[in-house]
């Protein structure tokens, strides 16, 4: 092809474009149409348009319908065999914009009347549906819609849900709802339940999934018998970016400025492989190939020779690397996606890199006689610079058989590198010196969930529904050569730090978790109309199968004659190959028994339930569920001849009934009430008497073969008041009596304290929620830009210890572990269509709760109350909104985060103000 034909084809093209351009592209009408009676996606609906352009559409079978329409004002009318004819009028369809138009269509002997509320933006658009969806929902619940959380400042789902009533976030990704931790919540992911990356945590922690790849986030608080039985907290249901309405493709790019950490001095690490900016670090750090993976490194085991050469082999860095001046953090990503005929395909990609600087004092105290506390360990100058590297990617299809059956395929990848680099210095009461502590760190976490899911009407078996699900997920946590040394002096002088021949000195860990999870579920339901009483029958089943290998080796340098080594030099030179010998420090494996453990775990649950509308009032839900589950955590050695593993084993069958009854006051109104009986049962982690120390003065942490499974009784209240479009009355109390719960507790050994976990007699967790969302016109015409939002929740808890148990605990009567009495939230928004500008202001506060248990007459350690203020504005750059500025100052109040003890403050520290300017642009 010659030059010319490559000119003339490159006009004809440039020429179609612009007659493209010059046509006015048309708008898009999507939405879902519900059963009013129950929820349900509603069958053999048709929709029909009247306005500029006429079509009809026959709903999909899971409700959903979507129009492409000439610009214009429409009506919709929609008619089936089964229900009430309804209409959404008043539908502004706007050019290259799409319009939201779910709605609810009542049976066939009942009446309804469809509220169509004028849309002033997209944030209320999709807020008003979650509503709409919220307020038909069999359970009590609470959500994020995506335009909310694109809307916030949160870069996690994690920040995004300390939006939510009754929820609160602890150590920045772990969800704690109605104040029950982390070990009273799941999490799952596309209806699918995650695995851990971590291996002292039951829930894999939400900072892992950034926001731009969540369509929307829900938070189930009450109990219906088709989901898993171990949650009684709440159940966090995210949904990845579902297909576009249109085609879509949107990039943006952001960067952050935190007045604690940009510009900065930083402690940073040694780089070793080009990929470390992009968070592949682990292979440069990998135990090394020349030491034996079938056998422990004993003495006797192999000669002087083969000792040195494994020490010299070790990758072996133990001072930081300062950098004078950090970057700003910055985050890329970019999502689109389009159907093709009966295929419909989304994606996205994102990438953050995130450092923090944080100067914090830590102290731990004894109790110096008649429970009168005493600082044992004091460090004033403690500093952790972390530098977080986060990935996440999406890629679901959809295909449409036909009209009645449908096939997805559904890929998530989330990966998160953390490189820390920690020095502190301070007084150790355990040696009674001063000592100067470095510790470098680098971990990597990736979970993988790839499903396939399939849903089939069948019309001729009395408009049965099927609905099947494979879900594989995979988590991975690899935490190569954590490297830490000690250095000391004596306590009050200027004399220089000496290298400290200490348990924890010259330390190599390494450590490799992997979880992965196979879940195979199904189910059938069928609708039913009988004259006042209608509904939907369900049958069902789900398997979680789970399997989890831990492994870590321990490694340390030993000096064999002190004398020939000069511990004042820096630790590159104490611990450098010319020391490395017979005669100077030689390296020996510590590694012990149960630093290894495989453990399994198969659930497999059943059940029935029914759906009924019992005439224009009374909606309920009721059924049961029956679990088998089998736990079993094998903790053993391998490479030690004859060595006997520790086993623990837990069989439980349970039966968990469910009610859910919702009364309609009116149109608006409802009353719920529900409830409901869960289980807890205890983690892989807490049933392995695996042992790890965090901090030199800290506590270990062991756990406990012989733990049984908490059972929980949920009761739960809630009247609602949908006042229209996304405005919002609610209060709720709740209820939850546990039986058998598992706590967290401290016993004593012959020279520390050592965390551990039991079940206790009982405890009760009860507490008041309050809701409100309205926007400010109805008070004044001046407000009508103007919105509120504002949650508030009190929670109170009791846990009963026998006296005659753990007589070195010293509260017999406390709250919850991590259970904050108060939390509330303000929202407020401020939208100026005329000004294409957006603004949203955030208040949230979280009273004190207890982080570590008091014990020998020492009271418990409370992390006191946190206040964070929040702003977000949004600014159009273009008339059609496809260009956008976006800036949020976040912490603006520089919380103070503060725990204390008796009358001390155990731990001090601030992590700065964050400010973020980024930009995006869809291409369509």
């Amino acid at each position: 092809m010659n030059i010319q034909h490559v000119i003339a084809r490159t006009l004809a093209a440039g020429l179609l474009a612009l007659a493209a351009w010059g046509q006015t592209p048309p708008g898009t009408v999507s939405g879902s149409v519900f059963d009013a009676s129950n929820g349900q996606p509603a069958k053999q609906v048709t929709i029909r348009t009247e306005g500029p352009e006429q079509q009809t559409v026959e709903v999909n079978q899971d409700g959903t319908f979507r129009l492409n329409l000439a610009p214009g004002k429409y009506i919709l009318r929609l008619t089936s065999p089964l229900y009430m004819d309804a209409a959404v009028e008043e539908l502004d369809v706007k050019s290259g914009e799409v319009a939201e138009a779910s709605t609810v269509m009542a049976p066939k002997g009942q009446s309804t009347v469809v509220d169509v509320v004028e849309r002033i933006s997209a944030v209320a658009a999709t807020a008003e549906a979650a509503l709409t969806e919220r307020k038909l929902s069999a359970v009590v619940s609470d959500s994020l819609s995506n335009e909310e959380l694109k809307s916030g400042p949160a870069s996690d789902a994690a920040g995004a849900l300390e939006k939510v009533t009754g929820v609160s976030v602890v150590e920045g990704g772990y969800v704690f709802v109605r104040g029950l931790g982390e070990r009273y919540s799941s999490t799952m992911l596309n209806n699918a339940m995650l695995p851990t990356t971590e291996p002292e945590r039951r829930v894999v922690p939400l900072d892992l999934f950034p926001a731009s790849l969540i369509d929307n986030i829900k938070v189930l608080k009450t109990y219906s018998p088709d989901l898993p039985g171990e949650f009684s907290g709440g159940l966090v249901q995210m949904t990845t970016v579902e297909f576009p309405a249109q085609k879509t493709l949107n990039v943006s790019v952001s960067y952050g400025f935190n007045t604690q950490t940009t510009f900065n001095r930083f402690l940073g690490q040694p780089i070793n492989s080009a990929g470390e900016a992009l968070g592949f670090g682990a292979s440069a750090r990998d135990l090394p190939s020349s030491i034996p993976t079938d056998k422990r490194l004993f003495v006797g085991s192999f000669n002087d020779q083969e000792f040195q050469q494994f020490g010299r082999s070790m990758p072996r860095q133990y001072e930081v690397t300062p950098v004078r001046s950090m970057r700003p953090s910055q985050t890329y990503s970019v999502s689109g996606g389009n159907s093709y005929g009966k295929l419909g395909v989304v994606g996205a990609l994102t990438f953050t890199n995130s450092p923090q600087h944080i100067n914090e004092a830590r102290r731990f105290l004894v109790n110096s006689g008649g429970g009168r506390a005493q600082i044992f360990s004091d460090y004033s100058d403690f500093n952790t610079d972390t530098e977080g590297v986060r990935m996440g990617a999406v890629l679901n299809a959809a295909y449409r058989l036909n009209a009645n059956n449908k096939l997805l395929f559904r890929n998530t990848l989330t990966r998160d590198s953390d490189q820390q680099s920690r020095v502190f210095t301070g007084l150790n009461g355990g040696n009674n010196q001063d000592v100067r502590s470095t510790r470098l760190q680098w971990v990597e976490r990736q979970l993988f969930s790839t499903g396939v899911e399939g849903e089939h009407a069948a019309a001729s078996l009395g408009n049965s529904l099927f609905f099947w699900q494979f879900t594989y997920s995979l988590s991975n946590r690899n935490e190569p050569n954590l490297v830490e040394t000690i250095r000391g002096r004596e306590t009050g002088t200027e004399q220089q730090f000496r290298f400290l021949n200490l348990p924890e000195s010259g330390l190599h860990f390494f450590s490799k978790l992997n979880d992965k999870i196979y879940e195979p579920q199904g189910g059938w339901s069928k609708p039913f109309f009988n004259g006042p009483v209608s509904g939907i029958f369900k049958l069902g089943f789900r398997g979680t199968v789970r399997r989890r290998d831990f492994d870590s080796r321990r490694f340390r340098f030993f000096p064999v004659r002190a004398q020939t080594i000069n511990f004042d030099a820096p630790t590159s030179v104490v611990l450098g190959d010319a020391n490395i010998r017979p005669d100077g420090f030689v390296m020996r494996e510590i590694t012990r028994g149960t630093d290894k453990y495989t453990a399994n775990m198969d659930i497999y649950g059943g059940f029935a339930m029914v759906d009924l509308a019992l005439g224009p009032k009374w909606r309920l839900v009721a059924g049961f569920r029956i679990e088998d589950a089998n736990i079993q955590v094998r903790t053993i050695d391998p490479l030690v001849p004859g060595a006997q593993p520790s086993l623990a084993n837990l069989v439980n069958r349970d039966w968990l009934p469910s009610v859910n009854a919702i009364y309609a006051l009116n149109k608006r109104q409802n009353l719920r009430f529900s409830y409901g009986r869960t289980v807890n049962r205890p983690d892989f982690r807490e049933l392995s008497p695996f042992e790890f120390t965090n901090i030199v003065g800290g506590y270990s942490t062991v756990g406990n073969p012989d733990l049984k499974r908490a059972v929980i009784d949920n009761y739960d209240a809630r009247w609602e008041w949908f006042l229209g479009g996304n405005q919002l009355l609610a209060a709720s109390y709740f209820h939850k009596r546990f039986t058998d719960p598992i706590e967290q507790i401290y016993r004593p050994t012959a020279s520390e304290l050592r965390q551990s976990f039991i079940n206790v007699a009982g405890s009760v967790n009860q507490g008041l929620e309050l809701e409100y969302r309205q926007g400010l016109a109805r008070f004044s015409p001046k407000l009508n830009a103007f919105s509120l939002q504002s949650n508030f929740t009190f929670v109170d808890s009791k846990v009963d210890i026998p006296v005659d148990r753990f007589p070195q605990l010293t509260s017999r009567n406390r709250p919850l572990v991590g259970q904050s009495r108060y939390l509330f939230n303000v929202i407020s928004e401020w939208n100026q269509p005329k000004w294409r500008s957006n603004a949203r202001f955030y208040l949230n506060s979280v009273s004190r709760r207890i982080t570590d248990v008091g014990t020998f007459q020492l009271p418990d350690v409370y992390q006191e109350r946190q206040a964070f203020v929040d702003v977000v504005y949004q600014f159009a750059l273009s008339e059609n909104g496809k260009w956008n500025m976006r800036f949020s100052a976040e912490n603006l109040t520089d919380n103070h985060y503060k725990y204390t003890q008796a009358d001390f403050i155990v731990r001090d520290f601030r992590i700065g103000r964050t400010f973020t300017i980024g930009t995006s642009y869809s291409f369509y």
